[in-house]
């Protein structure tokens, strides 16, 4: 954090407070089942998990919408989630944190797309994921179905504060649905920021964009083996994508930002550089990267608050949350 003044930073991290996210894009159940293991099973060389309980929380955009809502900020999600089993129980997770649900809309035909994770471990062992099992519809939507979230986002857009776009293969970012989600927001006047899991550079026209090296050097073309395959990287998606900035993070290796004519900046991992759980922590990087785009912060700033809340979150089980207190003490203790 050198060169960044604290002060300033907990000011723009308590500036989240309030500020209205239109959160666009794949809303996911994700189920967590919790149980102990202690013998294998005699029918096939597989552990026997004993059953302890099951959890479920947002996932996906669902999961972005929370964590722009942990963080002080109004998150409005628009998507879809069937009248199932997994669709109630999200709407009912967001209802009891009063994040409004008339946004997510049921699409005939098609399921709550539900990722199911069992977490499994000895008696007095830390639980570590096993398996994971999606049950999950990727295809395309009608033009029909496009045009009804289409016009969700547009209303819901009028007088929001910035936009994220996330984006996890489950059919609804068409390219033309792209392209017009990206007009819609930059007609509203607000930043939008794209994160996609397969396709990050299909997004052009966005503010920016937040990958990870891995989603941004396949979409990048680029060998990461090879000398100079971040600066490569970097650069190239911010010319294929139109974009101000790109910031590619990097797991235990921070985070690298790109910004149109200048030099690249990099930063590492803020406090223990081995996490406990990674899962969801690329939406706590979107989300805080949206909230300072819309309280009026550089991406500069944005990054420094994104690595800091993604520190809180990758040190918690299953799909996390950082409050704006969890992150001021962060910013507190960093060096």
């Amino acid at each position: 954090m050198a060169g960044f003044d604290k002060g300033m930073l907990i000011d723009a991290v308590k500036s989240w407070k309030g500020r209205k996210v239109v959160v666009f894009g794949d809303m996911i159940l994700d189920e967590f089942i919790y149980g102990r293991t202690d013998r294998v099973s005699r029918e096939a060389p597989v552990v026997i998990v004993r059953y302890d309980g099951s959890d479920h929380c947002p996932g996906g955009a669902g999961n972005a919408a929370q964590n722009v809502a942990a963080m002080g900020g109004r998150p409005v999600p628009v998507g879809m989630a069937a009248n199932d089993d997994g669709g109630t129980r999200l709407r009912e997770y967001f209802r009891e944190r009063y994040i409004p649900t008339r946004g997510i809309v049921s699409i005939r035909g098609r399921a709550t797309t539900t990722k199911t994770r069992v977490m499994a471990g000895d008696f007095h062992a830390q639980r570590q994921q096993i398996v994971r099992i999606d049950r999950e519809e990727r295809g395309k939507l009608g033009s029909g179905e496009e045009d009804r979230l289409l016009s969700i986002l547009e209303k819901k857009a009028a007088g929001a504060d910035a936009a994220i776009l996330s984006d996890y293969g489950q059919g609804i970012f068409s390219g033309r649905v792209i392209r017009r989600s990206i007009a819609i927001c930059r007609k509203a006047g607000i930043p939008v920021v794209a994160d996609s899991r397969f396709g990050i550079e299909r997004f052009n026209g966005v503010t920016t964009a937040t990958p990870n090296e891995v989603e941004a050097a396949r979409a990048a073309e680029v060998d990461l083996n090879t000398r100079g395959a971040l600066e490569k990287t970097g650069r190239r998606l911010v010319e294929m994508l139109s974009s101000q900035s790109m910031l590619v993070t990097r797991g235990r290796f921070g985070m690298s930002l790109f910004i149109t004519g200048k030099k690249r900046i990099d930063i590492g991992v803020t406090g223990s550089p081995e996490a406990t759980d990674v899962t969801g922590a690329g939406d706590t990087v979107v989300s805080a990267v949206t909230l300072s785009l819309a309280a009026g912060y550089d991406m500069k700033t944005a990054m420094i608050l994104a690595n800091t809340a993604a520190s809180v979150v990758v040190m918690k089980r299953g799909t996390a949350v950082a409050s704006p207190e969890e992150i001021i003490r962060g910013l507190e203790n960093a060096g």
